[in-house]
């Protein structure tokens, strides 16, 4: 009985939660794209990733810097946001002393 109900806690816990962080991920979207995104993006458009691509024989530094920025400032911290209250709250819940 008592492992029915920490499922049942676990459950609805996560459905809550998905729905909850689902809403906000628009919001999270937005000042993303607003506030860190087009602010950093500057760095990019510079004519020194030009020069180094040419002089790095067309690997292009440049374009796998910016992917790097794009998933380190917007992926992590959403991904993050979504499942590390999951993992504290279903650690809380199933492993009690």
């Amino acid at each position: 009985m008592k492992k029915i109900s920490r499922f049942l806690k676990s459950f609805f816990f996560i459905s809550i939660w998905l729905m909850i962080s689902s809403y906000f991920i628009d919001f999270w979207n937005t000042f993303h794209w607003e506030y860190i995104y087009l602010n950093l993006n500057s760095i990019f458009d510079k004519d020194l990733w030009l020069i180094l691509k040419r002089n790095l024989y067309g690997i292009d530094i440049g374009y796998w810097l910016e992917e790097a920025l794009k998933f380190i400032s917007y992926e992590i911290p959403k991904e993050s946001f979504k499942y590390l209250p999951i993992y504290y709250f279903l650690k809380c819940i199933w492993i009690k002393k």
